[in-house]
């Protein structure tokens, strides 16, 4: 039943986003009886962070099908995948500041995945740069800053993509692609950016 809950929850939170829906809106949906539902979550903010745990193992998943190999190829193997599951819940995303200002159990829920994640990318760019196929970071800084803006561009993505109109699935997954390869192939070598090329026509 939690599961179910879950899921219906998702359903209608993309459908009509996080301040039209309660848990009004899921028992009904579910058409169960709502001590059926308090049973397993108090209230809508148990159920909300209960997506975001799902959404965590959803990308945790896809770095243990895609391990952080240090191989260009693989990191941008998951880019589609990435933006397929950000579009999969893309309530979470387009309202990101609002529900994580609401909710402090959930903010620092998030906070803790951003130190996970964090670690698990600083790992891969750092291979990457002995390899060659990314240019030698300057500073300290100057990496701390590009882990920042990548995070910046994938979490917010959507949340930009809602604010200037764009609806369409493939429309906002295929920008937010294109965005993120423009903005890494900056930091490529040449050989990186012959791999990034190889890349695009494989998958063509």
């Amino acid at each position: 039943m939690k599961d179910r809950i879950v899921s219906a929850a998702i359903e209608l939170l993309n459908e009509l986003g996080p301040h039209k829906v309660t848990t009004n809106h899921i028992i009904d949906a579910l058409g169960i009886s709502p001590g059926t539902l308090y049973y397993h979550y108090r209230n809508r903010e148990q159920i909300i962070l209960s997506i975001f745990q799902r959404i965590t193992e959803d990308f945790d998943a896809l770095f243990v099908e895609n391990p952080v190999s240090g191989e260009i190829t693989g990191l941008l193997s998951m880019i589609e995948q990435i933006y397929r599951l950000y579009f999969k819940y893309r309530f979470f995303y387009m309202n990101l500041s609002m529900l994580l200002d609401r909710d402090p159990v959930l903010a620092e829920a998030y906070r803790e995945n951003y130190r996970i994640k964090r670690k698990k990318l600083e790992k891969l760019f750092s291979s990457l740069e002995k390899q060659g196929l990314i240019r030698p970071f300057e500073s300290p800084e100057e990496k701390d800053i590009f882990l920042q803006n990548q995070w910046l561009i994938n979490d917010y993505w959507l949340g930009f993509q809602k604010a200037v109109g764009i609806r369409d699935a493939e429309e906002m997954i295929g920008k937010g692609i294109r965005g993120y390869l423009a903005f890494i192939r900056e930091y490529l070598t040449p050989r990186g950016r012959s791999a990034l090329v190889t890349r695009h026509n494989d998958t063509d």
